[in-house]
């Protein structure tokens, strides 16, 4: 005979754990299986390895920045942002807040994270790795089998926690929504959220590894803009990185299927017209016989200079003293808007987050329980919710996590 479980958890992500975490601690006799060799992979290298857990906004900013965010009220309430940061403090993880109301532990190690989750699941749960899931069925007595290649599971509840098609390489490969929709779950459409851009640029080469702080970062089609974003960019070999660029990247995979997109950087956003034009007045009598690329080494990084001096269409040796008003106009107009054209985004392989998923109208928003079958339950980066860079996503994965381990009944219930 199969052990019985109250709770079978599919992936051991960060909803996953929070999950095990809120059962077992409600006395649930709780596993999660893992495809992979070892927990939480994807979130060990999250934040490019610091972990960007959460943000410091309120419910309703939250909210708000989710596609279908109404949907995550009951998520959001049952375990908030400060329930997180309380939640690893207690663990030994102390968090430390950061621009833009970023949250990261003090250590900088996203592993450290991980670790604290690990410990605390395995005092209160079981967790098997190297386990792949090959179907979900219900049977009549209301049990589930869960079919796997180290045999059968039977629980009175399962809760699909196994993340979208971001970074398969951690485990996310889409096996949820094979599970979802064995069980008449419809699947919204799946796209890359959260990803880099591919540009059309002449200069990538010289541009990349290029990192741009404090930058106004634009999105345009040829009559307007669309979107924009302040803070950090980079450039790559294939186009555009950086947190600026992926929360619009999500505007781009949508639009660039009706219209040419361009991207835009400005350099100064902080100055007014007139402000930079007397500053480069007097940059350019100051610097009087040397040439334009010396001057430009006071306005932008050394790296970009020479890509803006072709840019603009100028000798790179031309003097500063020859600069006409019409050049010096061309100067101001490209360092507020350095512009390339966008042929698209990356695969979803490198996206950060999933967009699409599980219909938020088949899951019931107080308890991430299936509206179809009873005792299925969803979380995580398999529900059709995304939002921008900053934390929220975590936070969404971890909330819908807690929720539904909040939620399961035990198997006399």
């Amino acid at each position: 005979m199969p052990e019985i479980f109250d709770v079978l958890i599919i992936g051991a992500g960060p909803s996953g754990m929070l999950a095990a975490t809120a059962a077992g601690e409600r006395g649930l006799k709780t596993v999660i299986l893992e495809k992979k060799s070892r927990p939480a992979i994807k979130l060990s290298i999250t934040g490019k390895g610091r972990c960007n857990l959460t943000n410091s906004a309120n419910v309703n900013e939250f909210v708000s920045c989710f596609r279908n965010g109404k949907f995550l009220y009951g998520s959001f309430n049952s375990f908030s942002n400060n329930d997180l940061i309380s939640f690893f403090e207690n663990l030994g993880v102390p968090c430390k807040l950061e621009r833009g109301g970023r949250y990261f532990p003090v250590s900088d190690e996203a592993q450290e994270i991980v670790d604290a989750l690990v410990k605390q699941v395995k005092k209160i749960s079981k967790i098997i790795t190297s386990v792949s899931v090959k179907s979900v069925l219900k049977r009549k007595d209301g049990f589930f089998d869960v079919n796997t290649n180290a045999g059968v599971f039977v629980s009175k509840n399962v809760i699909v926690a196994c993340g979208g098609l971001s970074y398969p390489s951690t485990g996310s490969t889409g096996d949820g929504y094979k599970i979802a929709e064995s069980f008449g779950h419809k699947i919204k459409e799946l796209s890359a959220a959260l990803v880099p851009l591919v540009l059309e640029c002449p200069y990538l080469k010289e541009l990349n590894g290029l990192k741009l702080k404090n930058v106004e970062v634009s999105v345009l089609n040829t009559q307007k803009v669309l979107a924009k974003e302040f803070g950090e960019a980079e450039f790559t070999i294939f186009g555009a990185d950086g947190p600026t660029v992926l929360t619009l990247s999500s505007l781009v995979g949508e639009e660039i299927k009706k219209t040419d997109l361009f991207l835009s950087v400005n350099f100064k956003p902080a100055l007014t017209a007139e402000q930079l034009d007397s500053r480069l007045l007097r940059e350019l009598d100051k610097y009087g016989q040397l040439s334009i690329k010396d001057m430009l080494k006071e306005m932008l990084p050394v790296q970009a200079i020479k890509p803006f001096i072709d840019y603009c269409g100028f000798n790179i040796t031309k003097k500063c003293s020859q600069i006409s008003r019409a050049e010096r106009e061309k100067i101001i107009s490209s360092l507020f808007d350095f512009r390339f054209k966008i042929k698209g985004v990356r695969d979803i392989k490198e996206a950060i987050v999933t967009r699409g998923g599980i219909s938020v109208d088949e899951i019931e928003q107080k308890t991430m329980q299936s509206k179809l079958v009873k005792g299925l339950y969803f979380c995580g980066e398999i529900i059709d919710v995304d939002a921008p860079t900053g934390g929220f996503n975590l936070q969404a994965a971890f909330s819908t996590g807690y929720l539904a381990g909040n939620s399961v009944k035990k198997s006399e219930d």
